[in-house]
């Protein structure tokens, strides 16, 4: 354990030592990530939600924040209402075709036109692996303004919600208005670009933009994009959403079991709030990541039958691994705070 690792725990020890009887566990917070996030090159939004005694954290919790892939709850939650009403089937299956690419592509990476995949494959391929072309499938398949009237139903509020593909071309439409028209396979190739400026200098080959578009440029546009609030909710509004996950609410029993374990089987992140969490935590969760914006949302459990929902997003940072670095933190901050409470 690092040095500032030792620290924080040393700390947080010392604030719950002798504690008020009334005290909750989360009063032991706001010192630690208050600490956390201005040690950060950027912005935090953070809340914590102890669902079965209702404890609650909040750290710039209403802000509005582009959550990426981590929209692709509000997703899954459709399909397993549509399943629960027996409009789809688990073996149905989707094809996939040219129009179909997609950049973040994973497990569909190496497939080929034609080939078709189960529901159930795709929700996977989506919640475990976070691939965008079996996002984009299934919202297709269950109807993108059935996911937003799904989360509307929910009581959740949020932006407006777009599918992966939309989102780049409106993105890279910030620059040129013609980038709607973009192909799949444009938008992939656009995506194998890591680099704002090596991106930028890309699109500028792909639309004939002369002189090229610089990275600082492409960053504007993303910044431009980020301020319609699509595909966005603020971190109390993902939280309140977990919580319902937690406690099944508007699940049936399969399909609550089998959102629990896609989310427990979560593949990315692993450098993020659970390179924080002691090894016998169960943390099922959803991670987003995109221009200078990452997001790791999900269900901590450290004791059987006792959810502690952490939504966490960050902003304005230059490094993802600056941003993993402090997600780290929140989750020893918050899992040491919270398993005191239990001793």
């Amino acid at each position: 354990m690092s040095a500032k690792a030792v620290g924080v725990c040393g700390l947080l020890l010392a604030v719950l030592a002798t504690p008020p009887a009334e005290a909750r566990w989360t009063s032991a917070l706001p010192s630690l990530v208050e600490e956390a996030a201005r040690d950060f090159d950027g912005e935090l939004s953070l809340y914590v939600l102890d669902v079965e005694s209702g404890d609650t954290y909040a750290y710039k919790a209403d802000t509005p924040t582009y959550l990426s892939s981590a929209i692709k709850l509000g997703v899954m939650l459709e399909v397993l209402h549509q399943a629960d009403l027996q409009q789809l089937t688990w073996h149905e299956e989707l094809e996939f075709g040219p129009e179909d690419l997609r950049d973040g592509m994973h497990r569909l990476n190496r497939v080929r036109p034609g080939e078709r995949f189960s529901i159930a494959t795709l929700l996977e391929y989506m919640m475990v692996d976070s691939d965008n072309a079996a996002a984009d499938l299934l919202i297709r398949r269950v109807g993108l303004d059935n996911v937003k009237a799904r989360l509307v139903a929910r009581g959740i509020q949020t932006g407006p919600v777009a599918s992966l593909l939309e989102e780049r071309r409106r993105i890279y439409a910030r620059l040129d208005p013609s980038a709607h028209n973009l192909s799949p396979s444009q938008i992939r190739a656009l995506g194998q670009h890591d680099s704002p400026g090596s991106r930028a200098r890309f699109l500028s080959e792909l639309l004939g933009h002369s002189p090229a578009w610089t990275g600082r440029e492409l960053d504007a546009a993303f910044s431009a994009f980020y301020a319609e609030n699509v595909n966005s909710a603020s971190m109390r509004e993902m939280g309140q959403l977990l919580a319902q996950v937690a406690r099944c609410e508007g699940l049936s029993a399969e399909s609550c079991s089998r959102a629990h374990a896609l989310m427990r089987a979560c593949r990315t992140g692993r450098g993020r709030i659970a390179a924080g969490l002691p090894a016998t935590a169960s943390w099922a969760h959803k991670t987003g990541t995109q221009h200078r914006r990452a997001c790791d949302l999900g269900i901590l459990y450290l004791q059987p039958q006792r959810p502690i929902i952490i939504a966490a997003c960050t902003r304005s940072f230059w490094r993802v691994s600056d941003a993993e670095h402090l997600f780290a933190r929140l989750g020893r901050i918050i899992s040491t705070a919270a398993a005191h409470q239990t001793q």
